[in-house]
């Protein structure tokens, strides 16, 4: 028990110091790629989601948190979907089921660094991605639509990790350039438009706090006026709904998982302290002794010392018939049946048998018993102990 409460209070100290370290420690900045509507750390889209009330006043703005499958499966009306991630990978009901959106009349901004081979085929482009740009390095961007078309704007801690590739003859529009590569285009397809962009992180809360927002704007400006709905997509994030797991939240934040792999190592180190049994040595006690043939070989001893020969072959004779008849439910007999009966019950010979009863009447009528007729008496008494003992033996190890 006291061990218990020293492993109790080493924890609670070691968890208390832990924490006050903590405090001590000036929060660190998330650099997450989330992408999510929620977060206000760099990466996260908290300012876009919550300026769409001042860019498109008049739709109703809607937060999907569901695939495309599931959420327009049985919906026929056309809106305006964002899409900010890092990663556009949707399976593939969930791509025809966007394909089928935009094709009612949908208009559908997507941005992206990485996008599906079935998405870029069934639009007709190509994306090309380059590897090795520096994080600091300057990115100039440019729209080629609106009234300050053609003018660059420099981006810091950007990557130009991609863009789009136009076939000669094809009905897409681009829109915008990065370092004089098309990052920016408009697609249309049946009655709606897809609008692409390759460097999503423009669209997060670093680049339009910290860099010029003149540009989103001007790319938000290209997108046709809407009177429907407008629907922010959460699901397809790196961090979105479908992965968050338990395991995954406690991860995700420094300190759940500093505290989560303080318990794991906590618990570790006690199994291991107490892998062996802790118990008290169990002391070695010597064996019970037979008091009862204590006290039968002294009064043996004490007979045979006195020379009362006569009188301990009675008394071994009476206890040679008590154990016939508690072992064997006999009373004896000086007659051949019975010698016959006990030899079938015991296995022993009936000529010992025999040997023994005549010998006890010779002996216990005789005035004087002399030593070596008492021992030899003893030994045939003995001789039928041991043969019935090895017969009983036998009979169980046969069970």
């Amino acid at each position: 028990m006291r061990a218990k409460l020293k492993y109790s209070i080493g924890i609670a100290v070691l968890l208390g110091v832990l924490l006050y370290l903590k405090t001590l420690v000036p929060p660190e900045t998330d650099w997450r790629q989330t992408y999510s509507c929620m977060d206000k750390i760099p990466f996260g889209t908290w300012i876009l989601r919550n300026s769409l009330d001042d860019l498109f006043p008049h739709p109703v703005i809607k937060v999907n948190r569901k695939s495309f499958y599931e959420r327009w499966t049985h919906d026929s009306t056309t809106c305006t979907v964002f899409i900010i991630t890092n990663r556009f990978r949707p399976e593939s009901p969930d791509l025809n089921a966007l394909l089928q959106k935009v094709k009612k009349g949908s208009q559908v901004l997507i941005a992206s660094e990485v996008w599906p081979k079935e998405l870029t085929d069934s639009l007709n482009i190509t994306f090309k991605s380059l590897h090795g740009n520096i994080l600091d390095s300057v990115i100039r961007l440019q729209n080629l639509t609106g009234k300050n078309r053609d003018k660059e704007y420099r981006f810091k801690k950007l990557i130009q990790s991609g863009w789009f590739e136009l076939p000669d003859t094809t009905a897409v529009i681009p829109l915008g350039k990065g370092n004089n590569h098309v990052n920016y285009v408009q697609v249309p397809y049946g009655k709606g438009s897809f609008f692409l962009h390759a460097q999503p992180q423009v669209f997060t809360n670093y680049h339009i706090l910290y860099n010029d927002h003149h540009y989103l704007e001007e790319v938000l400006a290209s997108l046709p006026e809407s009177n429907g709905e407008i629907e922010w997509d959460e699901y397809y994030k790196p961090f979105g709904s479908r992965n968050e797991s338990p395991i995954k939240i406690i991860l995700s934040l420094k300190a759940l998982r500093a505290a989560y792999w303080t318990l794991l190592t906590g618990l570790v180190l006690y199994v291991l302290a107490n892998i062996r049994r802790r118990q008290r040595p169990i002391p070695v006690l010597p064996p019970k002794t037979n008091l009862s043939l204590d006290f039968v070989r002294t009064i043996g001893l004490l007979y045979f010392h006195q020379k009362n020969h006569q009188d301990l072959v009675k008394k071994i004779f009476v206890s040679f018939s008590e154990y016939i008849h508690s072992k064997y439910f006999i009373r004896h007999e000086f007659t051949s049946s019975f010698y016959q009966k006990l030899a079938m019950k015991s296995t022993v010979g009936e000529q010992l048998i025999a040997r023994i009863f005549n010998q006890y009447q010779v002996l216990s009528t005789k005035e004087r018993v002399y030593e070596d007729e008492l021992i030899r008496f003893n030994g045939f008494i003995e001789l039928f102990y041991r043969e019935s003992r090895k017969a009983s033996g036998q009979n169980i190890q046969k069970n």
